[in-house]
């Protein structure tokens, strides 16, 4: 799913006109439920854009001071490094140097980063084991409107091949909000092509000897063509359907108790294990194979600042797609969800709502399916807690402030997500409650 999964964020970028990387695809009316992303936010103004080492060589990424989290993985959507508030200019900004497998090999530059001088100029070096790259930056709200961070990337972001440092292009921001675009890797034969365009772009080297055995069993070789028989190919589009199923169950219904935050609760992490490698006991138990496809197959971006304890830095995230109940939730219903007063989170919380199909934000009619701490007005309990409401319709008087719409027929997850998450998160000393079906 990983390789698939960047190589259908290339598509939909290209489809945008994002393919060179002075071409950057920003939300600048936030990230709304017209496109199609997996679990993508409505909170933080999001810059994406496609490096292609191998057609531009080594690439240079000047980065804002002030910038939220930010992360470039690999063709296998792996970490590289991280950039803004948990890379390693620490929020201040600075000039990154991603480079590709087989160019300036002088320089050492390992994943994550390292500062390093090249001709008198500091950077913070990375060497990338693939030639396409995903950068995706994120801006904070101020005052819960996009301006600040809109003018932030639009004045502040550069990105060009290093052999264009002198000169630069000018930096061109294609709006992607209220569009519909899409970004999600097939679940049906085509998953098997778009498998094919990584593994022939890329370098041999990108993936084990391994994992390519198992790739060239059924047809997936670097330099040859992908033609299957009529046999193979029903085999594969019998697969390609079977592994949808699997991975769709191991996302909404995840049997490892190591996935649950809370005893007797409904709440899961999308980052089992705690490790952006998906190791098992630092390697000793293996790859844990389950939990990177119940991240893969709902979310993208993989940095470990999404697993690290960093108080009041990055952000942390919680799951959830069944009532107290241990029910799925129905669209057709009504729901609460109690979110306790002082919630740990040093900037702000938001709870948005997606589609289990799509695994994108629910297409319901409200145009951002989501609550936002501070850019929604909500009514507060007499303790200061908030009691949220889902369901077809608005509930009547002040509770409508609190409501997110959901679809009759069809089901809905969400995910709460804490920007600056404190102590009281990581110590578990607060936990919102479950989601509770309407009385």
């Amino acid at each position: 799913i990983p390789a698939a999964s960047l190589e259908g964020m290339r598509l939909g970028m290209e489809s945008m006109g994002c393919v060179a990387p002075n071409e950057c695809l920003m939300f600048k009316r936030l990230l709304d439920s017209t496109p199609l992303f997996l679990t993508g936010n409505t909170d933080t103004v999001y810059a994406a854009v496609m490096m292609d080492l191998e057609k531009y060589g080594p690439m240079v990424v000047e980065v804002p001071p002030k910038c939220g989290p930010g992360t470039v993985n690999d063709a296998f959507f792996r970490f590289v490094v991280d950039m803004g508030g948990p890379g390693p200019d620490r929020g201040q900004g600075g000039k990154y140097l991603i480079l590709p497998p087989d160019q300036m090999t002088e320089i050492e530059a390992p994943i994550g980063g390292k500062l390093v001088d090249v001709a008198g100029e500091e950077y913070f070096a990375v060497r990338s084991p693939g030639y396409m790259n995903f950068l995706i930056l994120r801006g904070l709200l101020v005052d819960g409107k996009a301006d600040a961070p809109v003018a932030m990337f639009e004045k502040g972001l550069k990105v060009y091949p290093y052999t264009d440092r002198n000169d630069p292009p000018a930096m061109k921001f294609i709006d992607g909000s209220q569009l519909a675009f899409n970004t999600i890797h097939a679940n049906d034969f085509k998953f098997f092509e778009e498998l094919h365009t990584v593994l022939d772009r890329e370098p041999v080297g990108l993936i084990d000897p391994e994992l390519r055995g198992l790739a060239a069993s059924i047809g997936l070789q670097k330099g040859k063509p992908f033609d299957p028989d009529p046999r193979m190919k029903g085999i594969l589009e019998d697969s390609v359907a079977i592994g949808n199923a699997t991975a769709r169950a191991i996302f909404l219904r995840p049997r490892d108790p190591a996935a649950f935050l809370y005893e007797g609760q409904q709440w899961y992490t999308p980052f089992v294990g705690g490790d952006y490698r998906w190791l098992i006991a630092d390697g000793a138990g293996g790859r844990n194979l389950d939990a990177r496809t119940l991240f893969f197959y709902c979310a993208t971006v993989n940095t470990p600042a999404m697993a690290l304890k960093m108080p009041g830095v990055g952000s942390q995230y919680a799951l959830i797609s069944t009532d107290s109940e241990g029910d799925y939730l129905d669209g057709s219903k009504n729901y609460t969800l109690l979110i306790p007063a002082d919630v740990p989170a040093k900037n702000f919380w938001s709870f948005v709502v997606y589609d289990p199909q799509t695994r994108s934000e629910l297409q319901s009619g409200q145009l951002l399916p989501s609550k936002n701490s501070v850019r929604d007005s909500m009514k507060e309990n007499p303790d200061g807690s908030i009691t949220l409401h889902f369901g077809p319709g608005a509930p009547k008087g002040p509770d409508a402030a609190n409501w997110i719409q959901t679809v009759p027929g069809k089901g809905w997850f969400a995910l709460l997500r804490l920007y600056g998450p404190l102590e009281p998160w990581f110590e578990k000393t607060w936990r919102p409650g479950d989601i509770e079906l309407a009385k």
